[in-house]
């Protein structure tokens, strides 16, 4: 089964939203307006690793499990690729590196679809 990149990041944004900001700031996000929220969980998570892996080089902290991710991705790596970093070399950079980059790239999406979710689950209660 192929890894679903951007399911796996929506769900690491929704966790880190319910574990590490507080009660105040969850609704403090969430009243913010979608689109100030987006731009804040962006800044805040472009560099967290248990999301982007961005921070330390590495999601998984495992080569194996990052070449996992992969297979069966690559056109959605081949468009990370052209569309943040043109010369990014994938063979000599390694399979971590890859699957972070596909991270970044799918970034705003999945705060898109966590901050949707959260909204909807937030009017349901």
């Amino acid at each position: 089964m192929t890894y679903n990149y951007l399911q796996e990041e929506t769900k690491d944004i929704i966790d880190y939203i319910k574990n590490e900001l507080t009660f105040t700031n969850r609704l403090n996000l969430l009243a913010s307006g979608k689109q100030q929220a987006t731009e804040e969980l962006n800044e805040k998570l472009f560099n967290v690793d248990s999301v982007t892996g961005n921070g330390s080089g590495s999601y998984t902290f495992n080569t194996l499990q990052a070449e996992r991710n992969l297979v069966g991705n690559w056109e959605i790596l081949r468009t990370a690729i052209d569309e943040l970093d043109p010369s990014f070399d994938a063979i000599h950079k390694g399979a971590e590196a890859c699957d972070v980059l596909v991270r970044i790239y799918l970034l705003p999406t999945a705060i898109d679809d966590a901050i949707t979710k959260l909204w909807k689950k937030d009017e349901n209660s």
